[in-house]
C-alpha cells in the first residue's frame, strides 16, 4: 500500500506569532486554499482510493481540494487523525506558553512535558498503532493522510520506533506531502519526508 500523508494548510494561527492550533476548529487561510489546491493538482496522477482526514476543517478542506482532483477517491472522517489536544494552551502563542526551562524542555524532550488538560505523545502515538494495525489489514493500494503537523512528527517516530524525544526530527510544512509505502511482509518505506516542490510561494 502506498500512503500519501499530508499536512493541512496554512491557517491564520501559522503565521506571524504563531499560536497552537490542537483542537481548535482555526479555518484555512486563503494561502492555505491556495496550497491545497496545488497538493491535489501535485497528486492528480496518484489514483487514490481513499482519503482520510480529522473532523477539524482544515484537514477537511484540504481534503477535500485534493477530492477534487481524483476520479474515484472516497473521503473519510478518521477520529485516529485528530490533531493532538494541546488543553489549556490552545490559542496562545509559543511566548506565552514556553517560559524559561519549559521551553528548553519542549526543545530537547517534548515527550515529557505534561500538557495541562492535554494529551500525552504517548497517547497520540497509542491511537496511532490502532490505524496503521487498520491500515495493514485494508485492501487499497494507495490511500492518503490529510492530518496536522504534531500527528505526522509523531507518525513517522511511530514508523522508525524513534524515542519520542525525536519528535522534531520529522516536522513538516503546511501543505507537504510525505509518501510511504507498507510493504506485504509489514515492514514500511520512506520514500518522502515533507516534499514542498508543488508549492507556489
Amino acid at each position: 500500500m502506498d500512503i500519501y500523508i499530508i499536512r493541512h494548510g496554512e491557517t491564520a494561527f501559522n503565521v506571524g506569532e504563531e499560536r497552537i492550533r490542537g483542537r481548535k476548529n482555526v479555518p484555512l487561510s486563503d494561502l492555505g486554499i491556495h496550497h491545497a489546491e496545488e497538493a491535489g493538482e501535485k497528486l492528480k496522477e496518484k489514483p487514490i482510493e481513499k482519503i482520510y482526514h480529522s473532523k477539524l476543517s482544515r484537514t477537511k478542506v484540504t481534503a477535500e481540494k485534493i477530492l477534487q482532483h481524483q476520479k474515484k477517491a472516497e473521503i473519510i472522517e478518521e477520529p485516529f487523525l485528530l490533531d493532538i489536544s494541546f488543553g489549556e494552551w490552545e490559542g496562545k502563542t509559543g511566548n506565552e506558553v514556553f517560559i524559561d526551562d519549559l521551553k528548553k524542555q519542549w526543545m530537547n524532550n517534548p515527550n515529557d512535558v505534561l500538557i495541562p488538560g492535554g494529551e500525552t505523545f504517548y497517547q497520540v502515538l497509542d491511537r496511532l498503532h490502532r490505524l496503521f494495525l487498520r491500515l495493514r489489514k485494508q485492501k487499497e493500494k494507495i490511500v492518503a493522510l490529510v492530518t496536522h503537523g504534531a500527528v505526522i512528527n509523531l507518525i513517522f517516530v511511530y514508523l522508525t520506533e524513534t524515542h519520542p524525544s525525536h519528535y522534531w526530527d520529522f516536522y513538516v510544512k503546511p501543505c507537504s506531502i510525505s509518501h510511504i509505502k507498507l510493504n506485504e511482509n509489514g515492514k514500511i518505506s520512506i520514500v518522502k519526508l515533507n516534499d514542498t516542490n508543488h508549492l507556489s510561494e
